[in-house]
Parts: structure tokens; sequence; C-alpha cells
């Protein structure tokens, strides 16, 4: 630089005192709720700028161009690293210079005001100075303030003013930069725990699977209200608590009568599974058993015949032995279980006289081997 005969004064201008208050008085205006700094953020952070000289340096003041990378260490505390471009003019034959300047600036961040943040910032770095032939570099210092204004948790706008010390040519220069800042990363500060019990039944609301309960009912670990017949309706709501059933409901949780309907059916086809050369009657047959005695009950006019079939495996004779064995004990469950007149039940085996499928197939073997309740009315 002194080979350009440009000598930087210490004065720092008066104008720019009153440029900076200005500035400042517009940052700290907003009153609105914060977004505070918070750890691991950064922010990149574009600004155009007017970069000032000392009166006595020789060179005109500059529109610059700057580009920084903002971390936020934590909410009080960042780091920035920047880069400066001007293009002033020399004030003697108005000879380009360019300036560059690369920064390492560490920042506090000072109590948010509304969505302003304001910061005051240190820190060191390198300015170059090139005209044509003659490359001057230089080590400085600087320090400065400014804030940023919160749009959301993404983009903000960014003042910032500077002073700077050539350790070199012990000259200052100020800086003044706006720009706008995209964050990424970080965390968002957590909103206070609030533990919630929207209906008041002991189980917070993100535990409650039922969260409308009624006032006072009782409820399960998961908020809902007990239902200890499970038939879906709970007990303060049930006036059939203990229904023994949960097929054909109504909504109070009692069972639905539906009025029989009156027919005289002729014939009723029990599907009973007797095992290989037996005569007991399976379990799983009884349900079936009981149907013919309901209706017996129900039509006291009816007579029934059990009458026993079976395919025509084996000798005949001893078929149709097993099937009145089978038959007779089928008569016995409804006379002696159910209290039918024995003298309205007759049990008849007709082994394997009256086939109704194949007996060639197993699948037609099955089908005649059947017990019919043959119904009659006098």
């Amino acid at each position: 630089m002194n080979s350009l005969n440009i000598k930087l004064s210490g004065k720092f201008n008066g104008k720019l005192s009153g440029k900076l208050s200005l500035i400042m008085c517009g940052m700290l205006a907003s009153l609105q709720p914060a977004l505070a700094e918070t750890a691991g953020k950064t922010y990149l952070n574009p600004a155009v700028g007017y970069h000032m000289f000392g009166s006595e340096s020789g060179v005109d003041d500059s529109e610059a161009l700057v580009i920084g990378g903002e971390y936020v260490i934590s909410p009080k505390f960042g780091a920035e690293i920047s880069y400066l471009y001007s293009n002033p003019d020399a004030k003697v034959g108005s000879i380009d210079v360019d300036v560059s300047q690369y920064t390492l600036d560490g920042l506090y961040y000072t109590p948010e005001i509304g969505n302003w943040q304001p910061f005051l910032n240190a820190g060191v770095g390198h300015g170059a100075f090139d005209v044509g032939s003659v490359d001057a570099k230089e080590t400085q210092l600087n320090l400065g303030l400014g804030s940023r204004y919160h749009f959301n948790e993404k983009w903000s706008a960014r003042l910032q003013a500077k002073v700077i010390n050539s350790l070199d040519d012990e000259r200052w220069d100020s800086l003044v930069t706006a720009g706008v800042s995209y964050a990424f990363g970080g965390k968002s500060k957590a909103a206070p725990l609030v533990l919630l019990d929207g209906d008041g039944d002991a189980v917070l609301d993100e535990n409650d699977q039922c969260p409308s309960t009624p006032s006072g009912v009782h409820v399960d670990t998961v908020g809902c209200a007990f239902d200890r017949d499970g038939d879906g309706v709970a007990d303060y709501l049930d006036q059939c608590p203990d229904s023994p059933s949960l097929d054909n409901l109504d909504e109070n949780g009692c069972a639905i009568v539906v009025a029989a309907v009156i027919e005289q059916p002729e014939s009723i086809k029990l599907e009973v599974k007797f095992a290989n050369n037996s005569a007991e009657i399976p379990e799983t047959a009884k349900a079936e058993i009981k149907a013919v005695a309901d209706l017996m009950t129900q039509f006291p006019n009816a007579n029934v015949e059990i009458a026993g079939h079976s395919d025509s495996s084996g000798n005949a004779d001893y078929n149709k032995t097993l099937s009145q064995r089978r038959a007779d004990a089928v008569r016995d469950t409804i006379v002696n279980e159910y209290g039918v007149e024995a003298t309205r039940v007759t049990a008849v085996g007709y082994g394997e006289e009256q086939p109704i499928a194949d007996n060639n197939t197993k699948e037609g073997r099955l089908e005649n081997r059947r017990v019919i309740a043959e119904i009659s009315y006098k």
C-alpha cells in the first residue's frame, strides 16, 4: 500500500457513527416473541455492504459483497468465517483496487428483544489489496455489533457494523452490511412439558385409548370403561352386564329376543358323527339333538321318528342293527335328558336300505351314514 502512496489515517468518520446509531435503533424496535439461537444451528450469511476507509487513505469508499458461514456454539456464543470483496478506486489516478478480506469472528449473543437477536463480534482477519502488479497484504483486527431479525426458524435478516484495524499500517476502516440469512441444523427450543388428562380419569391423554370417558366412570389402565362381560358395551351403559352371549345384543348390552316363526318342519337332519362301530353320541352332536327336543316342546302335537341309516360297507344285517342302536341312542337322549314323552319319539334303524348317494364313492358313503328326525303332526 505504501507504493501507492495511500496513507490510511486513524480517523473514524463522524458520519459513520451517526449511521451506526440509526441502524442499531432500528434493530431494537421490535418487541415480538423471540426465536433464540440454539446450539448446532448453522447460518449462511450473504450480504451487501458499504466499505469505508479512513479519510486520508487515498481510497474511495466502495460497495462490498460479503459471504459468511455462522455456527451457533450455544445460545450465548457463536463463530463466523467470512469473505469480503470490494472494488474501490484510488483517489489518485482513479486506479481500481481489488480488496479481499478473510475474517474469523467470535460472536456473543445478547438477550433477544422480540424477534431481534442482537450480538457483539470480535475477530482477526487477513486483508489483501491488489493494484495491478502490486499486492499488499496485512493482518487485521475487527470489532463490531449487529442484530438478526427472525422471520421464522429458517429465514432471517441480518445487519452488522464493524471497525477494522490494520496491525501493519495502524489504519482504521469501517464496514456496514445488510443481508438475508438461511439457517439449517440445530434443534428448536423444547416446549414445556405439559401433562394433560382431558377427561379427568387419572390416565394421561398420551396413554388414554378412550380420551372421552365421562367423569366418574371407573376405567382400566388404558383409560377405557370396564366391560366385565366383554360384549362391547361398557358397564356404565350395560343394562345386562352379565350377558352369557356376545351375539345378537342391542345397544344396552341385552339379548335381542326374536319372535319365533311358527312353522312345522317335516324333518330335521342331525349331523351326528358316530365313531366307527359305535353308537355312543359325541358331545358335538348334543346341540342338534337339543334342537329336536326344543321343537317337540314348541309343538305339543308333533311326534318324531329318529331314522338311522348306514352305507353299504360290511354285512347288511349288521349295518341295520348298528343303525338301530344309533337311532335308539338319539331317542333315549331326547326322552331322558330333555323330558319329551317317550310315546312321541320312536327310533327305527334302516341300515343300508335307503341310500341318498352313491355308495361306490367315499363322499357318497359319508352322505348315507346319517340320522334323520322325521316329524309328523296329529
